[in-house]
């Protein structure tokens, strides 16, 4: 079977106990633009303009019982980080190194390509994002 794609584009969706930190993160230090947000039965969920993906922040009430399971792929099978690619990612990487935000796997430049790196961060939830891109 082949999609029949509506978009050319990817929603990823964070489910959160703890809204206000994860707002401060991806809003404030993050600077995503917010798209708005939407209230459904049981629910809602904050969007935030990645590129042309969307990243959305979901709650319900009453909150899942299960916390996140931190610690990215290494802690459990299945959906484990997501990546964004972005130009200076040395300055990225200090930013978040003057902050109070967690890197869990510091900056790395690619042997074989110079002049690109990777590394890995942590939302308040624990959720790992992968950031890449040119040093």
């Amino acid at each position: 079977m082949k999609l029949d794609l509506l978009t050319p584009n990817i929603e990823i969706g964070l489910v959160t106990t703890n809204l206000d930190a994860m707002v401060t993160f991806y809003e404030g230090f993050l600077e995503l633009v917010p798209q708005g947000e939407i209230d459904f039965e049981g629910g809602s969920q904050r969007r935030y303009s990645l590129g042309s993906s969307v990243l959305k922040l979901v709650t319900y009430a009453p909150p899942p019982p299960e916390p996140v399971a931190v610690g990215g792929g290494r802690a459990q099978a299945g959906l484990r980080y997501f990546t964004i690619g972005v130009n200076g990612l040395r300055a990225v990487a200090d930013a978040f190194g003057a902050s109070d935000y967690d890197v869990v796997e510091p900056l790395t430049e690619f042997a074989p390509v110079p002049g690109m790196g990777w590394m890995f961060v942590a939302d308040p939830d624990g959720n790992w994002i992968e950031l890449f891109g040119t040093l």
